[in-house]
């Protein structure tokens, strides 16, 4: 009898450990696929890193990789050069605000082997913050087309829960099953 309760009990683990794994991946895999970015694009940075595709970018003739962002004063590529972001890889660069350091606007492309590119250019901006709203209470004395305009403008955007929060909660209730096994 213990063996089977043994042979049952790794089973169970075995099956809870799958679910756990299959519920990690798609939290894990999350915003991982880079944004592909176009000449004259506006980027908003905010909090988070943002990978980003500058191929795109390149020199069309060339297809020489992008290695540098410049920011120049009052964004004309012929002033003075007042901000450089290096770029190590242009199929898979990761951006934030700190790389930025609070110099938001319009940056040019810039090679190595080809120099400025005039024609391609990003522009980030900060991304807004999220502030709350108001939530409006319908009176007797409105009409009902009234109360559908103000509680559509008032909706609450919908939030994603925090993603890995299921896989841990999955992976703690194996921790304690393994636990509750021993004793």
């Amino acid at each position: 009898m213990t063996r089977e309760r043994r042979a049952r009990s790794w089973y169970l683990l075995i099956i809870l450990a799958a679910c756990a794994l299959a519920l990690a991946a798609p939290a894990a895999a999350q915003e991982t696929a880079p944004r592909v970015v176009q000449p004259d694009e506006t980027i908003e940075v905010g909090d988070e890193p943002i990978v980003l595709d500058l191929i795109n970018l390149r020199d069309q003739e060339t297809f020489n990789p992008v290695t540098e962002l410049r920011k120049h004063r009052d964004d004309d590529p012929n002033q003075l050069v007042v901000g450089v972001i290096g770029v190590p890889n242009d199929n898979y660069f990761t951006i934030g605000t700190q790389a930025l350091d609070g110099q938001y606007g319009r940056y040019y492309v810039y090679s190595e082997k080809d120099g400025l590119l005039r024609e391609h250019s990003i522009t980030f901006t900060p991304a807004p913050t999220a502030t709350p709203t108001e939530t409006a209470t319908a009176t007797a004395e409105e009409t009902p087309t009234e109360t559908a305009a103000a509680t559509a403008a008032t909706t609450v955007p919908t939030q994603a829960p925090f993603p890995g929060l299921i896989a841990v909660a999955a992976i703690g209730i194996c921790g304690l099953l393994a636990a509750a096994r021993k004793r």
